[in-house]
């Protein structure tokens, strides 16, 4: 709607900083959520789902857990891309054809990761609670749980930069501008991320 032809910021970055792999890391207190495809149709996932779309996200949770939030060995759930995980083939290929491979590319790398798991499972708390990190293949199977539990307070952070960028977890809401009704919560929390991650950089090279 500004006229850039991007479908949002973190593609526009990623071209600005000519990043190889970028990918978007939802922190919310409940949990952190990375997506494996981004601002993409749904029907039209399918076309490009390899293994590098699922390990790359992987790949970069892992360095963020450990470089940013200071987890030493972070685990890792991935979700399934269909119903029950595809049980074995019943309802789709995915998880046996590029899920799979791509954990198992994540294991030989050194990588405590799981999965993958039926979505609708994984992010009970229960099951989402034995993981630092949870990869979502899409954006809605990712983003709705973050919404329901922490909308204003979840932060979007862009892993794969060689910068620290935070924003809110929501839009720009264009139908509420100049109304004085868009609440702060989720910029609050983007801010106070972005100088927590900040300082914690400093702090760990002033260590070395």
């Amino acid at each position: 709607m500004a006229g850039y032809p991007f479908p949002g910021h973190t593609e526009l970055l990623a071209k600005r900083f000519k990043a190889k792999r970028v990918a978007m890391m939802f922190v919310a207190p409940q949990l952190k959520v990375v997506l494996a495809t981004i601002h993409e149709p749904l029907f039209e996932i399918r076309n490009g789902f390899c293994i590098g779309t699922v390990f790359n996200p992987i790949d970069l949770a892992d360095e963020a857990l450990r470089t940013w939030f200071g987890i030493e060995k972070p685990r890792i759930g991935v979700c399934g891309l269909n119903p029950h995980a595809g049980e074995a083939g019943r309802f789709g290929d995915e998880e046996t054809r590029v899920i799979g491979p791509a954990i198992l590319m994540a294991h030989e790398a050194g990588i405590d990761v799981h999965g993958p798991f039926p979505a609708d499972t994984l992010f009970v708390e229960d099951n989402r609670r034995k993981y630092d990190c949870i990869v979502a293949m899409y954006h809605d199977q990712g983003l709705i749980p973050v919404k329901m539990l922490a909308f204003h307070e979840a932060v979007n952070v862009t892993l794969g930069l060689p910068v620290i960028r935070t924003s809110p977890d929501h839009g720009t809401a264009f139908d509420i501008v100049h109304r004085g009704r868009a609440h702060p919560g989720s910029m609050t929390a983007a801010i106070e991320l972005a100088i927590d991650l900040a300082v914690g950089r400093v702090a760990k090279a002033a260590s070395r």
